[in-house]
């Protein structure tokens, strides 16, 4: 079925010959739109576009696989309905050369195409992050100690004042940080002159005219206006009927001096200014008619106002701009220095990339913007030769979630596109609100700067925004809209969530019956509600809908022994259990309601990281399955520590700690006991010495250890990494060993990847276990971790923990987002340096004589600016996890005290309206102050669930003794007897035919034999007693399975039936699939001696295997032996002989009617049932029937295959007496485990 587009997608599909900035809201089918966009390019009529013509550019190679998928099947059903259509079949041959990639590799392809334009070397490879790493880490170290022997007195001067000459390792990470920042840029070079010169500031006419300087203005403009909007507040509230009304003059004044501080130009001005600014005594008379809650009001309106206007002038003015440029020009020395080593290590480390022919990440996009734009000593730049192909070649530009652009990437794709010829072909789609990537330095501010110039009428640069959701309920949009259209701004977010930015409804949802009630305020006293702890309108809400958003808020226990994080999740465990029990959710295939699956349910975290374990453990423990979806922990994982220490005792075995930790592992085997035992010996030597000279008891194992441990150390010296990892788990069989564990088949897998990781390392530049174990403890620093391998079916009925930033672009039915109260990392806004790519870099004053140190105004700007960054960056993060929910949303926040809590949200409830701004917006200064997501929710929650974590089991009893006694008010009130035998009736019906619950409309054979055999259980355990009295062996009671699997064979380890690469239930697929195709009649005419058998079953099973009719795993799983002691049997050449005589049937299905009280005394006769199965042979002998059927199972004694398969073949039996009208004489099972037959009559 079409999908039927909005007239706003469908203008976004059809425009053409303009640039194009589709402002897409979360949920509006953007992915959708943009194929059916490409779609309607190359399929266009009149102006049709070949697919590689097109320049797709997207954030991930995951995205970029699925869009080419998704384009692919497009064309296909297109061909499916013309396929004579040579356009589209050229369009499907160029899909897979089209340019649907990210932008790294767009660069990638530039940068091969026209390696020669810029001299590189046409054999480069993409290095390694984690040997990028180690090679940063050497130029570093080489630069520095250069330096070092130099002695240049700037350099230690410099050392002094960025480290305070402790450590010099600080003064490379600010080297490396600004580096990053600077390769952001388009020229990097040009942002490091640029930030140098910055503190190179003449005079203070000088410090006005600077961007930062202006920026902070802007700041003491907005903070002081909303302590003017403060003061109005204020003075209505004074000028009220009960206000405070002897309080109006002196606020009046103080409005006026607000005023006047509005109407300033310059720092200096705001100086002085500030110095004069103080406010006067409150009059104290007292007047009884005065409310006491407006007095109190007016105080503390009052208070904050001057907590604030003290606050700007402390951060910004407390020293005179003379003083700010003297500083200033004392730190600049210092941070020209600095500039100059980050120059210097750019320098050096693009040497050593050229070297050794790699390339990295920044080296792709600036080599690709070297071949695409040329720039002249002026600064101005120029296309290329090559990127004027490029104009010409592409037809349009397209860029998905172009709000985590960068400057880099926005200047390559303009210099491609053919904007500055009047040729407008840029496509762009993102949402703002939905940026997250700053820490990566995307650059937001360039979506912001063309929504705000984009036109949204016709024209060559336009606009067009997607408002309609077509992937939440209406309760969850409502959620959303309330509280951004309240927090979410240009100064905080990015972006004024208003009308045009709100998410409006396009989705359909069934909604569920809603069952009559009685309201419980005719039947419970209002106390007792008061006592529940709900508001009437939050017995309201509980009454509503049940897709209403909710907010829970869970009390800390100072008592519990469970961290703050476990009670939450706990708290959220048992809001699970209540969820699974009551709502239901849309299934995706049929569109109706069903019952809650865990699988629905997704917990985001702001960060998996120390999180999502203890979440995991928590639910699990409530028996709650939990799948962790991260990006860490792989380093962490028991498995790999332990054989990551035995690597670093190889390499070094004078490590005490690694060595002790190999000794106590799987590889020594030793106890803690006796290692302590030999510590105890010495503990001034290292304990690999020790255990060299260690007698007594341990001396043959630690000699034995030793010796293992000598040899592989001799085998570092010539012995590739991963091939070393590979014999130690081969000799020591740790792979089996961890396999064999709990939660095997993940240990494996992560064992399994480090492998892999090794033998990526061999292809780096570097080699040797010493720079191995380096490589790996840079990965591990940096946080370049790969997670633990995931080997989770994304079908698995489990809820999943990840983070916010790893659930974009997903969705869930319900979503949990928790951890709201966990305080944001502010932790770049400390330190000696900080750096922003707008503002530049903050250093501090530092008087080396006085050893003195303070901030300059600069660096609290930078700070002042990286933290309104910050909190838009959380708000959008927030946005993007509100929006994940498809049906349910729960927000869960802890907090120290619920009573304080409780009293704080009455008065945020009384003076919330009062203290938000005329357009219903939280006021700019406490969204400023906002240290959680808690902080941003709080003065807009509505119907909060405060629950104490101490007091969760009290409540659950509270709860149940509650339906008890609303159960005596229905039994004892007399107010309608009529309604109450009605309801009675209703509650106390009887389902007429529970009877039949256990009967199944169809079934089959194997099925019925499980139940026969369960029938038999029960009728065994039943008699126990009976039979030892009558000195009947105990075992046959117990001889009978409560249920069976197919193929029963005994237990198998998973690693050892991973080296017999064959289950037991294939291993029996095997023997019936042969004996299914084996030609009976090309036997029957073989020589009839053992060999001549023997080579026509070999000869036939390696014709199978040739004609696809027998897989090679299963034809190895076969025994030969067993196959040939078959043909010995009796039955062999009974079944030789019907086949000779055309009179054989092999892999029979059959479906039989079956009354259904045969299948047990409590179903009706009048009911039938059907029994389908598949028959493994039967033959025609004398003109009567006989069955065989085959069997693997593992077993000893024929009693057991006759007490499990006599069910299944009485019903072969009575199918084939139908089928053929003739009667079964005799029913066989064979079994290939025994070697022989077994005639049950």
């Amino acid at each position: 079925m079409a999908i039927a587009f909005t007239p706003e997608q469908r203008r976004v599909i059809e425009l053409r010959d303009r640039n194009i900035l589709v402002s897409a809201a979360a949920g509006s089918g953007k992915t959708a739109v943009l194929v059916e966009r490409i779609l309607s390019m190359i399929t266009d009529d009149t102006r049709p576009v070949d697919i590689d013509r097109l320049l797709v550019v997207t954030f991930t190679n995951a995205a970029a696989a699925q869009m080419r998928e998704r384009i692919g099947l497009a064309i296909n059903r297109r061909l499916e309905e013309d396929a004579g259509n040579i356009h589209l079949q050229r369009q499907a041959s160029l899909l897979h050369n089209a340019q649907i990639t990210t932008i790294d590799s767009f660069c990638l392809f530039v940068i091969r195409n026209n390696f020669n334009d810029i001299g590189l070397d046409p054999g480069f490879r993409v290095v390694d992050e984690g040997e990028l790493r180690l090679l940063g880490q050497d130029v570093m170290r080489d630069l520095l100690e250069e330096k070092y022997g130099e002695k240049e007195q700037s350099f230690l001067d410099c050392v002094e004042y960025f480290t305070g000459g402790s450590n010099d390792s600080l003064l490379a990470e600010y080297i490396k940080k600004l580096y990053d920042f600077s390769m952001s840029c388009p020229w990097p070079e040009d942002w490091i002159s640029q930030c140098r010169e910055e503190y190179k500031i003449a005079d203070v006419a000088e410090l006005e005219n600077t961007d930062w300087c202006n920026y902070l203005l802007q700041h003491i403009r907005t903070m002081t206006q909303e302590c003017k909007a403060g003061l109005d507040m204020a003075i209505e509230i004074a000028e009220r009927p009960a206000g405070p009304y002897m309080y109006g003059k002196i606020l009046e004044e103080e409005r006026e001096m607000l005023e006047r501080l509005l109407g300033l130009q310059s720092l200096t001005a705001y100086y002085e200014a500030f110095e004069r600014v103080s406010f006067g005594r409150l009059p104290s008379k007292k007047d009884d008619s005065v409310s006491r809650i407006y007095r109190e009001k007016v105080q503390q309106i009052r208070k904050d106002v001057k907590k604030k206007l003290e606050d700007l002038r402390e951060s910004y003015l407390l020293l005179s701009p003379k003083e700010v440029v003297e500083r200033m020009r004392k730190a600049a020395p210092n941070v020209e220095c600095l500039l100059s080593l980050v120059l210097a290590y750019k320098q050096r480390l693009d040497e050593k990339k050229r070297q050794e022919n790699m390339i990295d990440f920044y080296d792709m996009e600036h080599f690709a913007l070297n071949i695409l734009l040329k720039k002249d000593a002026d600064g101005g730049v120029s296309p290329s030769p090559a990127a004027l192909e490029y104009r010409q070649f592409f037809s349009e530009i397209m860029i998905d979630e172009y709000q985590d652009s960068n400057l880099v990437q926005e200047l390559l794709l303009k210099s491609i596109s053919g904007e500055e010829d009047g040729n407008f072909n840029r496509f762009m789609v993102g949402d703002v609100k939905q940026s997250i990537y700053k820490f990566r330095l995307a650059r937001p501010e360039l979506f912001m700067e063309k929504y705000s110039c984009y036109s949204k009428e016709d024209g060559s640069c336009q606009r067009i925004d997607l408002h309609k959701n077509f992937r939440s309920r209406r309760q969850v949009l409502d959620s959303v809209n309330r509280l951004f259209g309240k927090i979410m701004g240009e100064g905080l977010g990015g972006v004024e969530y208003d009308d045009e930015a709100a998410l409006y409804e396009g989705a359909v949802y069934p909604e569920p019956a809603m069952p009559k009630t009685i309201s419980s305020t005719e039947i419970v006293p209002e106390s007792a509600s008061e006592e529940a702890g709900l508001t009437a309108s939050a017995e309201k809400a509980a009454s509503a809908s049940p897709y209403k958003t909710e907010y829970l808020v869970i009390g800390k226990d100072a008592d519990s022994p469970l961290s703050a994080r476990e009670q939450e999740a706990a708290a959220i465990a048992e809001k699970i259990w209540h969820l699974r029990q009551s709502l239901k959710v849309t299934d995706s295939d049929t569109g109706l309601l069903r019952p809650l699956r865990y699988g629905d349910i997704v917990i985001l975290l702001r960060t998996a990281s120390g999180w999502a374990g203890d979440f995991k453990k928590i639910l699990e423990k409530e028996g709650i399955p939990a799948y962790v979806a991260s990006q860490t922990g792989y380093f962490q994982a028991a498995e790999i520590r332990t054989l990551l220490q035995l690597l670093h005792v190889i390499d070094n075995p004078l490590q005490d700690i690694p060595l002790y930790g190999t000794l106590v592992s799987f590889f020594g085997g030793f106890t803690k006991e006796e290692i302590a035992g030999v510590r105890a010996m010495d503990k001034k030597i290292p304990l690999y010495d020790l255990l060299s000279i260690c007698e007594g008891p341990l001396k043959e194992r630690v000699r034995g250890f030793l010796d293992w441990l000598s040899y592989y150390r001799q085998k570092t010296a010539y012995t590739p990494i991963h091939k070393l990892i590979q014999e130690i788990l081969s000799d020591t069989g740790y792979l089996d060993y961890v396999t064999a564990r709990p939660g095997g088949q993940q240990r494996r897998a992560n064992v399994e990847m480090l492998l892999t990781r090794a033998a990526a390392f061999e292809n780096t530049s570097y080699y040797g276990l010493f720079h191995f174990l380096r490589y790996v403890e840079q990965l591990e620093k940096y946080e370049v971790d790969y997670g633990e391998a995931d080997v989770l079916d994304e079908n698995a009925d489990v809820v999943r923990i990840m983070s916010i930033h790893k659930s974009k672009g997903l969705e869930f039915p319900v979503c949990f987002v928790a951890g709201l109260s966990k305080r944001f990392n502010m932790q770049d806004l400390s330190g000696r340096l900080i750096a922003d790519i707008d503002m530049g870099i903050g250093v501090d004053y530092v008087d080396s004589v006085l050893r003195l140190k303070s901030h300059t105004l600069k660096k609290n700007v930078v700070a002042l600016k990286m933290k309104l960054d910050a909190l838009g960056e959380e708000m959008r993060v927030l946005y993007v996890a509100m929006t994940r929910a498809k049906e349910k949303l729960i927000l869960t926040a802890m907090t120290e005290d619920t009573e304080k809590f409780r009293e704080k949200l009455k008065q945020e409830k009384e003076l919330g309206e009062q203290i938000k701004d005329r357009e219903g917006k939280v006021p700019f200064s406490v969204l400023l102050g906002a240290g959680c997501y808690l902080d941003f929710i709080f003065p807009c929650m509505e119907d909060v669930q405060l629950v104490d974590a101490g007091k969760q089991l009290i409540e659950d009893i509270e709860g149940a003794v509650s339906q008890i006694r609303l159960r005596q008010n229905l039994e004892m009130t007399g107010t309608d007897n009529k309604l109450m035998a009605q309801l009675s009736e209703q509650f106390n019906r009887t389902y007429p035919y529970q009877y039949l619950s256990g009967l199944f409309v169809k079934t089959t054979v194997s099925e019925l034999k499980k139940k026969g055999m369960h029938d038999l259980s029960e009728r065994s355990m039943e008699d126990l007693e009976g039979e030892k009295r009558q000195g009947q062996r105990i075992e046959q009671a117990f001889g009978r399975k409560l249920y069976e699997e197919p193929e029963i064979v005994p237990y198998i380890p998973s690693f050892i039936r991973a080296k017999e690469k064959m289950s037991g239930a294939d291993r029996g697929s095997a023997y019936h699939k042969v004996m299914e195709l084996l030609d009976f009649k090309a036997i029957i005419r073989t020589e009839k001696t053992p060999e001549g058998i023997k080579a026509q079953l070999n000869r036939q099973m390696d014709d199978f295997v040739s004609q696809g009719l027998l897989e090679q795993t299963w034809r190895e799983g076969i025994s030969m032996a067993k196959l040939y002691t078959f043909f010995e049997s009796s039955l062999a050449g009974r079944i030789m002989q019907a086949a000779d005589a055309g009179k054989l049937c092999r892999e029979q299905p059959f479906v039989l009617g079956l009354a259904a009280g045969r299948l047990g005394e409590e179903f009706p006769e009048g009911e039938q049932v059907l029994i389908q199965g598949i028959i493994d042979v039967f033959f025609e002998e004398d003109g009567k029937i006989v069955v065989a059927d085959y069997k693997t199972d593992a077993v000893s004694d024929p009693k057991e295959l006759i007490a499990r398969y006599q069910t299944q073949l009485d019903y072969y039996e009575e199918a084939l007496a139908r089928l053929t009208d003739k009667k079964v004489m005799q029913k066989i099972i064979y079994s290939f485990a025994l070697g022989q037959e077994i005639v049950l009559y």
